[in-house]
C-alpha cells in the first residue's frame, strides 16, 4: 500500500502503491501514513502518486490532514492528469504544492 524512502534530515518520500484510492481504502491508508510519519519522525514529506490513477474526495482529505499535521511540509509528486484535475477542482492545489517529479518536489524544500 505504501513504500517509504528516507532522504535524510527528516525528509521522506512515500509512494502510494495503489491504482485507486476509494473511500473504503481511506481509513487503512490514513493509518499507515500517520504511523509512518510518527514512527520515522518525518518532518517533510513528498507523496509519490505515480501509481494512483483515481482518487475520491475522502482520499484527498488524507492529504489535507497530513499537510496540516506536518505544518504545510507536504508535497505531492508525479500526479497524473486525472488526479491533478480532481486536486484542482477541490482547490487542494491552493494549499498543497503539486510537482511533476519527485526530484522537483524534494528540491522545493
Amino acid at each position: 500500500m505504501i513504500k517509504l524512502n528516507d532522504k535524510g534530515e527528516g525528509i521522506f518520500v512515500i509512494s502510494i502503491i495503489m491504482e485507486e484510492v476509494h473511500t473504503l481504502d481511506v481509513p487503512d491508508l490514513k493509518e499507515k501514513l500517520q504511523n509512518a510519519i510518527v514512527n520515522n519522525s518525518i518532518k517533510k514529506l513528498v507523496l509519490d502518486l505515480s501509481n494512483v490513477k483515481m482518487i475520491t474526495s475522502s482520499g484527498i482529505g488524507i492529504f489535507l490532514n497530513i499537510n496540516q499535521s506536518l505544518n504545510n511540509q507536504l508535497k505531492l509528486a508525479s500526479v497524473n492528469d486525472e488526479v491533478k484535475k480532481v486536486l484542482e477542482l477541490t482547490k487542494v492545489t491552493s494549499v498543497i504544492d503539486v510537482f511533476d517529479s519527485i526530484d522537483e518536489a524534494l528540491n522545493s524544500f
